[in-house]
């Protein structure tokens, strides 16, 4: 069954008229509550955008903060009446589902989701081919908005997260040990899906770059994999450094079966879905301590990172976020919904010029030009031309390193604009 939430967006002065009528009928509108065979119909004014997202499940965590910090943007964004409709997904069928029952019976025309980056395939496909504009607010597939004409996605992708990674180890990590590249050895562990191999492939290939011999490359399905086959193989590869990609669960088993193991590493980097999450310190304790993270800002980000608007913005952002009662601090998911949000209603929808269409959507989308520091995550928003390869991906998304530095306490500690400490290296 579907939720309903109904919000108002601001509409600029120089909004057509068209659209002002429009906005004004949508203020005198009753909205009832809708379930997920229900919704906007032809008759029905306001404007209403579909949510695909996980609320239960191995991701419901994640999903659910990611779906808090939209709807944190919805609040704050005012202005005009607006319906959001989610629909809780679980698997890449039950996306692609979603997006069709949004499309059929409540007629979107803009759909936002997803959080898992197998979820936002299948459902960023869907909508593409029904030429709906699907918003992505936090998977990082790259494939998500590769030769695609309606998704747009303002996080950063897998391969930016894997390079990050890379780059950390190079620049920092390696310097700190006095070792060159051709003197370290690397392995990687990834889930064997289009999430994994994004952020593995755009470490192997910047290693490869780079210098850094990558020893061993270790895949494995989240579904059916042993975690001490894996330790086995990282121990037989005498690595220094182990760059994993990994889902929380499976993560947290690797690691630890690493630990149990005895495996010498000189430092381990996790990236996205399991080595940053709150479940993975909370879990690990004492044992995450010291392990590095690649992944998208939390609302911890530096202040210097950010514009005088962005520190108020997000200021007025973590108020909100914290009446939904998921916590006083906005973890990643949370931002990232936020900034996905906010970008969409804030900085696109007011500038659609006539109807809110598809078309219309997409064409104001391509003509945003934010600069770094304007989002609360310290980034900006610019989104790939139409005839690129990644068109709709914003070029300006941010990504850092953090590190689990005290039981249940992670730092961002790279790049340095973005710092809060400096890294703590054995």
């Amino acid at each position: 069954m579907g939720q309903s939430n109904l919000h108002q967006v601001r509409f600029p002065p120089h909004y057509s008229f068209r659209l002002r009528l429009f906005a004004l009928l949508a203020a005198s509108a009753t909205l009832s509550a809708a379930c997920g065979a229900g919704g906007a119909g032809p008759s029905d004014n306001t404007l209403l955008v579909g949510a695909v997202y996980p609320l239960s499940g191995s991701q419901a965590e994640g999903g659910r903060q990611e779906l808090a910090g939209l709807r944190t943007a919805l609040e704050l964004a005012g202005g005009r009446q607006l319906k959001l409709q989610v629909e809780p997904v679980q698997t890449p069928e039950g996306a692609r589902a979603a997006v069709d029952r949004l499309i059929d019976r409540s007629h979107a025309s803009i759909i936002v989701g997803t959080y898992g980056s197998t979820l936002a395939e299948a459902a960023a496909a869907r909508a593409d081919e029904r030429h709906v504009i699907y918003w992505e607010t936090g998977a990082v597939a790259d494939l998500v908005t590769q030769h695609r004409r309606y998704v747009f996605r303002t996080v950063a992708t897998g391969s930016s997260l894997g390079r990050i990674a890379v780059n950390f180890t190079s620049r920092v990590l390696l310097p700190a040990a006095g070792l060159q590249p051709t003197q370290a050895r690397a392995v990687i562990v990834n889930v064997s899906d289009v999430y994994g191999r994004a952020v593995a492939d755009g470490e192997e290939q910047l290693a490869a770059a780079t210098g850094i011999p990558v020893v061993s490359r270790i895949q494995y399905d989240p579904n059916a994999y042993s975690a001490t086959d894996i330790a086995q193989q990282v121990w037989a590869s005498q690595a220094d450094y182990l760059w994993d990609v990994s889902y929380i669960a499976d993560g947290i088993d690797i690691w630890q079966a690493i630990l149990a193991r005895g495996v010498k590493l000189r430092a381990a980097v996790g990236t996205s879905s399991a080595f940053c999450m709150a479940a993975f310190g909370r879990t690990l304790g004492a044992q995450a301590v010291g392990v590095f993270a690649a992944d998208k800002p939390d609302d911890q980000v530096n202040p210097d990172a950010l514009s005088p608007a962005a520190r108020e913005l997000l200021g007025r952002a973590k108020a909100a976020y914290a009446k939904q009662q998921l916590g006083s601090d906005m973890p990643i998911p949370a931002v990232a919904g936020f900034v996905g949000g906010w970008t969409l209603l804030h900085e696109v929808l007011p500038y659609v010029k006539g109807q809110v269409t598809p078309d219309a959507v997409r064409e104001a989308a391509y003509r945003l030009d934010e600069p770094a520091g304007t989002s609360i995550n310290g980034g900006g928003v610019k989104f790939a031309g139409p005839g690129e390869l990644d068109a709709g991906q914003n070029l300006r998304a941010p990504a850092v390193v953090g590190q689990w530095q005290a039981v249940d306490t992670m730092k961002a500690v790279y790049p340095a604009a973005f710092a809060r400490a400096k890294p703590i290296v054995p």
